[in-house]
């Protein structure tokens, strides 16, 4: 089988390709390796997205994206897209199988970054997340050292707070965060160290020993909130007609729902208008 457009990735983006394109009566198919939702599934609140003026939470907000998908009875395969081929038609290769298709748009975001400590690639996914969503629920308070001094790094020690969790944030330089994140941090007696980034981490029994120059702290365990960078497959075809790019894969500058949506509906009446609209020979 041949598909109209396979869109990589089901954050905003290409939840919003998808959708838009199932109802031309395209012939499509959404591969995404984890969750539905994308870097929104980590957020506490949304408050900018409009329809929401309550705000929505980032788990409610996916859930919403994933029933959309559901009732235009979109397909969605849960693999990971390793390589992007193109012959007479593009080859979409996951570890599994190959997929072939006449369009691609790649809406695969964004991964975190890594905070560069001493210690820190041993504990990876046992004590040190990268996303809050992957990080294991607990009923017993903890002490979590959260890294980064921007929006998501105060988002996620809110979440925590609010979880009867003791987050405390550490970061290299100044703050960066909205003041009402800040705010909401002050309130909630949330710690925060500017200009104290951790030495070295390594694992103590059960929790993990935090060395940084104002001495040494012990916690349960650390979430690294440090920035992102573009992700996307690898591509082996110099000519790009028909590939596409949507939010953050496209532009990491503008992490919004509202702007990665935006750009995948380009993306997708672009596909559209080529679809079925094709140039006379």
């Amino acid at each position: 089988m041949t598909y109209d457009c396979i869109i990589i990735g089901a954050g905003p983006a290409g939840v919003a390709a998808a959708v838009h394109m199932k109802r031309t009566g395209l012939n499509i198919v959404l591969i995404e390796k984890k969750n539905i939702g994308g870097l929104l599934r980590n957020a506490n609140l949304i408050e900018n997205y409009l329809g929401f003026p309550e705000g929505i939470s980032g788990k409610r907000f996916a859930g919403c994206l994933r029933r959309h998908l559901q009732r235009l009875r979109i397909p969605l395969i849960r693999e990971e897209v390793t390589t992007i081929r193109k012959r007479k038609r593009f080859i979409v290769q996951t570890e599994q199988r190959s997929y072939s298709c006449r369009h691609v748009i790649i809406a695969t975001g964004t991964v975190p970054k890594k905070a560069g400590i001493p210690g820190e690639a041993s504990l990876e996914g046992k004590k040190i997340f990268y996303e809050i969503s992957d990080m294991p629920e607990s009923r017993t308070k903890k002490t979590i050292v959260v890294i980064g001094g921007g929006d998501v790094a105060f988002d996620y020690a809110l979440q925590l707070s609010e979880r009867g969790h003791m987050p405390i944030i550490f970061t290299k330089g100044k703050i960066r965060c909205l003041p009402i994140l800040r705010e909401r941090a002050k309130r909630k007696g949330i710690r925060y160290m500017e200009r104290c980034c951790p030495k070295r981490v390594r694992e103590s029994g059960k929790r993990i020993e935090v060395l940084c120059s104002s001495g040494r702290l012990m916690a349960d365990c650390m979430l690294v909130a440090t920035g992102r960078k573009r992700h996307y497959p690898r591509i082996m075809t110099a000519s790009r007609k028909g590939l596409h790019f949507a939010g953050a894969a496209r532009d990491r500058r503008y992490r919004y729902a509202h702007i990665a949506a935006g750009d995948a509906l380009r993306a997708a009446a672009n596909v559209i208008h080529a679809s079925l609209h094709p140039p006379l020979l």
